[in-house]
C-alpha cells in the first residue's frame, strides 16, 4: 500500500476496510487515523465496517448430517460414472460412424452402376442428417449451459 501524502477517500476507500481488519502497515495506519480524526463520514464508515465484522464473525456454518454427505458422494459418483460412460460411448460411436461413413462415401463414389443423380441424392440426404444432428446437439448443449434450474431436485 505504501502511499504517501494525505489520505484520499475517493481513491483509497479500500484502505478503510484494511484498517478495520488490521492489515495496514504503520505508515498507512497513521495516514488513515489522521484522516479519521478530521472526517466524520469516514469514521461512520469505519464504525459500520466494524459492526459488519462483528456480525459476520459470529456466523457459523451448520454442519450437514453424515447421511447427507453419504448421499452427496453417492450422487457425485453416479454422475461421474455415467458422464464417463456417455463420453466413452459417444467417442466410440463417433469413431465407428466416421469410419463407416467414409467407407460408404468411397464405395458410392467408386460405384459406376449408380446414376449421378442417385449419388447426389444420397449425399444430400447424408448432409441433411448431419446438419440436423449437429443442430440438435448444439441446441442441447446451449440449453443445458443456460438452464438455471438443471440441478434442482423436486
Amino acid at each position: 500500500m505504501n502511499s504517501t501524502g494525505p489520505f484520499d477517500p475517493r481513491k483509497e476507500a479500500h484502505l478503510l476496510s484494511a484498517y478495520v481488519d488490521g492489515e495496514l502497515n504503520s505508515q498507512d495506519v497513521a495516514r488513515v487515523e489522521a484522516h479519521l480524526a478530521d472526517n466524520k463520514e469516514s469514521r461512520l464508515e469505519v464504525d459500520g465496517l466494524r459492526r459488519f465484522n462483528q456480525v459476520t464473525g459470529s456466523l457459523r456454518l451448520k454442519e450437514a448430517p453424515p447421511e447427507q454427505w453419504e448421499g452427496f458422494w453417492n450422487s457425485f459418483l453416479n454422475r461421474a460414472e455415467r458422464s464417463l460412460g456417455w463420453l466413452l460411448l459417444t467417442v466410440g460411436v463417433a469413431i465407428i460412424g466416421t469410419w463407416s461413413l467414409y467407407n460408404l462415401l468411397v464405395a458410392l463414389v467408386a460405384s459406376e452402376s449408380l446414376p449421378l443423380y442417385v449419388k447426389g441424392g444420397i449425399f444430400a440426404a447424408a448432409a441433411g442428417i448431419l446438419v440436423l444432428l449437429f443442430s440438435v446437439v448444439r441446441e442441447r448443449i446451449h440449453k443445458r449451459s443456460k438452464t438455471r434450474y438443471k440441478d434442482i431436485i423436486r
